[in-house]
């Protein structure tokens, strides 16, 4: 048996301190340079030749520069019958959850009776 030390590259974002925190990945091993330039571009990293932010942290700083982008309410119910809706920006995956609006009273009658007639 031999034993052999080897050098790599490891490169971390400089915000959040991971590879890529949506890959579940800590660390990131190449081999070469060139490697992990190809690695970097594939994961849309903001630049390959200077990888200082993951995608993940690439899309939370757009948001707080020029705001979210909202996807449309989604309405939920938790298990205890509550009424809720929710929505999440389509760039950090950011959320928000509120009551849900009370719903519209029923119709009446034109001269304030009963059920309205068609």
């Amino acid at each position: 048996m031999s034993i052999t030390t080897r050098t790599c590259l490891v490169v971390t974002c400089t915000r959040c301190g991971q590879v890529d925190p949506d890959e579940g990945y800590e660390t990131l091993h190449a081999d070469t340079i060139d490697q992990l330039r190809d690695w970097l571009t594939d994961w849309e990293w903001s630049g390959p030749d200077t990888p200082e932010f993951c995608p993940g942290c690439v899309a939370d700083l757009a948001c707080e520069r020029d705001g979210h982008l909202w996807r449309d309410w989604q309405p939920g119910v938790t298990s205890t019958g509550l009424r809720f809706r929710f929505r999440s920006c389509e760039r950090c995956h950011a959320g928000e959850r509120e009551p849900a609006p009370a719903p519209p009273p029923p119709p009446v009658a034109p001269d304030g009776t009963g059920e309205p007639t068609s």
